[in-house]
């Protein structure tokens, strides 16, 4: 008995402190759960009437602010397009990788563990990620790179022809509508030659 009068006074202190502080507790429909109200003249006692008018405000300005940065969140993430372009170069299939691994900066599933640590399992989980290898045959890696001031997901697959020969595609997808993607493309296609010396 003891235990829960002492449990009630402490509440009751809690509440009294946080009404002085102007800190008041709201229910859910807005009305104030520790403004008191004198029993017989209905006169606030430990708050100045307005209590219930703020919070009604406070949640009109949180509602407002919410819908704006609901309405920039579904603005930054749309989904991205694909885009493809593929092509011969005349390279032998591993000297190709070595070179397009380094102009685009991929990495290797070892190099993401380094990199990365304990976040390299998540990391390599997303949709920016890929990497497959078998050597002198066909490699495929992809990352989310910047080309050109474009920020894109670019992913390089590189199969072997013949001893000199490799047939590049490269797949693009473009999170910005207003980007030419042909004209991507192509530049993509030029920035991978260079890097392979043709």
């Amino acid at each position: 008995m003891k235990l829960s009068a002492l449990f009630g006074s402490l509440a009751l202190v809690l509440i009294v402190s946080g009404c002085a502080s102007n800190q008041h507790v709201y229910s859910s429909d807005g009305k104030c759960l520790t403004c008191w109200n004198n029993p017989i003249t209905g006169k606030p006692i430990n708050h100045d009437g307005k209590a219930n008018q703020e919070q009604t405000a406070q949640e009109s300005q949180v509602t407002q602010t919410t819908t704006t940065e609901t309405t920039v969140v579904n603005t930054t993430t749309a989904k991205p397009t694909e885009h493809k372009i593929a092509f011969t170069v005349p390279v032998n299939v591993d000297v190709a990788f070595l070179k397009i691994k380094k102009e685009f900066a991929y990495y290797t599933e070892q190099e993401i563990r380094q990199e990365w640590g304990s976040m390299a399992e998540a990391k390599m989980q997303t949709f920016a990620y890929a990497y497959d290898a078998t050597p002198s045959v066909y490699y495929h890696m992809r990352a989310d790179r910047n080309h050109d001031g474009i920020q894109a997901i670019i992913d390089s697959q590189i199969e072997k022809q013949s001893d000199k020969e490799s047939k590049i595609t490269i797949t693009y997808w473009l999170r910005d509508k207003s980007v030419n993607a042909s004209q991507f493309g192509e530049s993509l296609k030029n920035r991978t030659r260079k890097a392979l010396n043709i």
